[in-house]
């Protein structure tokens, strides 16, 4: 059986990576690292910035608790002056109303010396039956004035006590009112000035997500071009590589079809009946025919045990000794041996073992006729074990069985 594959033929390389492609590819990856710095610098800017607000909004809950503090002290401070006024205001009451029996007293006593007429001392003195009688009337009456008078004096006293302690805690209450209403207005600005706080690092903190993000994107588009760049250079270096290994082929294949004129030259051209069978073997495909892997056939496919020794079929210079497509063992001829008989003449075995038995030659190798250069294989593509043996002149195929003895 064959495959679709011309022997000798150089492997082609369906699109080359090229240096250009890999520089650019890298000059991308530096552009998403530099926008990722640049990205990683704002971040840190950003997160300075929300530490400095941080420190600021610390600084003002200190001064929100203090002025809490104090609302609640001024507050304490109001209950107890509302508790002061109002015992204040009930002395006050009980005052108003003591005076008011004593002025009431004073008053009847006023109307009774008045409705009595205007008795003098001298009088109230004379009218008495004794000296006795008339000194006690007259200390009676004295000491009855002068404990008005100073009930009056007493009275005014308490009177003005009240006033001066009413205005007192008036204008404590006043001044409890404004501290109120500092206290308030303080709570209210510092309220304001943390909420602005919070709304600046809500910000901050808004745009250090974006930022993240941005870093996360560029990172990880920068790691896809990343694995772009080694997958490229990697492929670059299989086929630079490869293109050696053609080249040096194709080096080999030059001398070695040198050679072979060389040994022409002085042997003689071969001529059809001097080519040995490679292989002793049924024939399962015959030149000409068809099978699934190639019509028309452009050889001859000889059935073999797996391992059985396969020779060159006449003199020459080995030309390829390896897979026809390199590093694939699967593709179409599988492991093939090339011999350039003589300038025009080559004869191809393919199919051939690779891992137990691989070729005993090598790439500008002198062998001669009967020699082994190989084995059976299932190599390529086959359904079984053989030998696919072509014959070229010029490098077009011909019947083997024309020069086959």
């Amino acid at each position: 059986m064959a495959g679709a594959a011309v022997a000798g033929a150089t492997p082609l390389i369906a699109r080359a990576v090229t240096e250009e492609e890999i520089e650019a590819a890298e000059r991308e990856q530096a552009e998403l690292e530099r926008l990722a710095q640049e990205e990683q610098t704002l971040l840190a800017a950003a997160q300075a910035r929300e530490g400095a607000l941080q420190q600021q909004l610390a600084v003002i809950d200190r001064q929100r608790f203090a002025a809490v503090e104090r609302l609640r002290d001024v507050n304490r401070q109001l209950e107890t002056v509302e508790l002061e006024v109002f015992d204040i205001n009930a002395s006050i009451a009980n005052l108003n109303r003591a005076l008011a029996r004593e002025t009431d007293n004073l008053g009847a006593r006023v109307r009774s010396l008045y409705k009595a007429g205007r008795t003098t001392m001298l009088e109230t003195v004379l009218s008495s039956s004794s000296f006795s009688e008339a000194l006690d009337r007259a200390t009676s009456l004295e000491r009855a004035l002068a404990q008005d008078l100073e009930e009056i004096d007493a009275l005014r006293g308490s009177r003005q006590t009240v006033h001066l302690r009413t205005a007192d805690l008036a204008a404590r209450l006043q001044q409890m009112d404004e501290l109120r209403l500092e206290a308030a207005a303080i709570e209210s600005e510092l309220q304001r000035r943390s909420q602005e706080q919070q709304d600046l690092i809500f910000g901050v903190q808004q745009e250090q997500s974006s930022l993240d993000a941005n870093i996360d994107a560029f990172q990880a588009e920068a790691a896809v071009v990343g694995n772009r760049i080694l997958v490229l250079r990697d492929i670059r270096e299989r086929e630079l590589a490869q293109l050696e290994r053609i080249l040096a082929l194709q080096q080999a294949q030059d001398q070695a079809r040198e050679l072979a004129r060389q040994v022409a030259e002085t042997q003689g051209t071969s001529v059809a009946g001097v080519y040995t069978w490679p292989l002793w073997g049924l024939i399962t495909t015959e030149f000409g025919g068809c099978t699934w892997g190639q019509c028309p056939h452009i050889g001859l496919d000889i059935a073999g045990d797996m391992l059985a020794p396969i020779v060159a079929a006449n003199d020459g210079i080995v030309l390829v000794a390896d897979y026809v497509v390199p590093g694939n063992r699967q593709a179409s001829y599988g492991m093939i041996v090339v011999i350039a008989h003589n300038q025009n003449e080559e004869t191809l075995y393919a199919h051939l073992d690779d891992w137990t038995s691989p070729p005993p030659v090598s790439p500008g190798q002198f062998v001669s006729r009967g020699q082994v250069i190989g084995y059976v294989g299932l190599t390529g593509w086959t359904t079984g074990p053989h030998l696919h043996f072509e014959y070229r002149t010029n490098g077009v195929a011909q019947n083997p069985r024309n020069v086959l003895v």
